[in-house]
């Protein structure tokens, strides 16, 4: 090649270094609507169509490839390592709650289909959740299809939560009973006591003393797993006062489950119902109402 034509390195680096510096210089003068959408360049943002194409189809396989390893990471560890009828956190002592509503006040008209029907669509959704054929299971404690809150004999749901890795410790004698436990306990432990159970006992604390029944026992089966209904036991209320609210508190006993009268479900409960009735009163003086024919 001729010597003329030949152009120092360091001269070509000047001139790249100048080009670059125009152009940056270029850019950095073009009004914001260049900026933008440069009509003279066909192109948005600083990139041409087939720019954006390009981008866009890089990302979208990177992303599409990350979620496809990592869901196939996340099945294969949910499926083949973790129990799936397990919950996935680890916690303390199970607390309870209770259905139909985990509310502090349960308020209805026996009379009002608008308020019962709610009541008992709750149960059954919870119950059908639970699988274990729990609606028959249950079935003496729902006397009218409406668990009793259409008759006057209302049921609630209290419902031992599921912990992971939890085993229950129990009181197996009425001796192994604490000093705190009511004196009802006693008798209640002696009936039912052969296997491990978690016991139950509810008390009114405000109101008319009432008949409780539980079902399928004051008691919970302390299996191993305490699955579906095993961690279920319905209350009925026999006599239930109608136009009073009633105030209950409901305590499990176990050893490994204390209970903390402060907290909202750490091993007790506490709730209050009022049963409204209407009462029909008839003005016996005025005659009945003669329509002439």
């Amino acid at each position: 090649m001729p010597e003329d034509v030949m152009m120092p390195a360091g001269d070509y680096k000047l001139v790249k270094q100048f080009r670059r510096e125009k152009e940056t210089l270029r850019k950095r003068d073009l009004p914001w609507s260049k900026r933008v959408f440069d009509i003279d360049e066909h192109k948005l943002f600083g990139r041409t169509a087939w720019g954006w194409f390009r981008i866009t189809a890089f990302y979208t396989t990177l992303y599409s490839l990350i979620v496809v390893v990592c869901s196939f990471w996340v099945t294969l560890f949910m499926l083949a390592i973790i129990d799936p009828e397990t919950p996935r956190w680890l916690k303390g002592p199970p607390g309870i709650s209770m259905m139909p509503y985990n509310t502090s006040t349960i308020s209805f008209h026996t009379q009002i289909l608008s308020e019962v029907y709610p009541i008992a669509d709750a149960i059954d959704d919870f119950l059908i959740k639970l699988k274990d054929n729990a609606i028959e299971f249950f079935n003496d404690a729902n006397p009218d299809t409406m668990w009793g809150y259409g008759v006057g004999k209302p049921s609630v749901f209290i419902k031992l939560n599921k912990v992971i890795g939890f085993q229950p410790e129990t009181y197996d004698t009425a001796d192994d009973l604490p000093k705190e436990a009511p004196s009802s306990l006693d008798e209640i432990v002696n009936r039912y006591g052969g296997s491990p159970k978690i016991w139950i006992t509810c008390k009114v604390l405000q109101g008319p003393r009432l008949e409780f029944v539980f079902y399928p026992g004051p008691y919970f089966e302390a299996s191993e797993k305490m699955m579906g209904v095993q961690r279920v036991v319905a209350v009925q209320f026999e006599n239930m006062p109608s136009n009073v609210e009633v105030f209950f508190e409901c305590k499990i006993w176990a050893r490994n489950i204390p209970i903390d009268h402060k907290i909202q479900g750490k091993g007790q409960i506490k709730f209050s119902m009022n049963m409204h009735i209407e009462t029909v009163f008839q003005d016996v003086d005025k005659p009945p109402d003669q329509t002439p024919f």
